[in-house]
């Protein structure tokens, strides 16, 4: 009985430790002039542009245009301006579907509690 319960515990932290690795992305810098779809831009363009939130504040910079592919974007890093609201945040992987184009100024839709939750980019 105990070395059944052994073997079935083993089996039950194998799967969930594969399940962690496979939920784990590789994020690599896309090539600046890989197009990023939502905003018809180049990577390059996007660097360094502000972020605004819904009422038009700035609330921090792109720092990088990133992806699991060198061509193709997924994701955006920001670093959060320090009296923004969302704590003291750099390097914050964003997923493209938070943002939009408001005329020329991208904007995002997560407050800062939604953002707390995305993980650090470590470049």
């Amino acid at each position: 009985m105990k070395t059944t319960s052994l073997v079935l515990a083993a089996a039950a932290f194998a799967s969930l430790s594969t399940a962690a690795l496979a939920q784990t992305n590789t994020w690599v810098e896309v090539d600046d002039k890989t197009i990023v779809a939502p905003f018809n831009v180049d990577a390059d363009r996007l660097e360094d542009m502000d972020v605004q939130n819904e009422a038009g504040q700035k609330i921090g910079e792109i720092e990088d245009v990133i992806g699991t592919e060198r061509s193709a974007a997924t994701a955006l890093v920001v670093d959060f301006d320090d009296n923004a609201g969302f704590g003291d945040r750099d390097d914050v992987i964003v997923p493209l579907d938070r943002f939009s184009l408001n005329g020329v100024n991208i904007v995002l839709k997560d407050n800062a509690e939604t953002v707390a939750g995305y993980e650090t980019y470590k470049d």
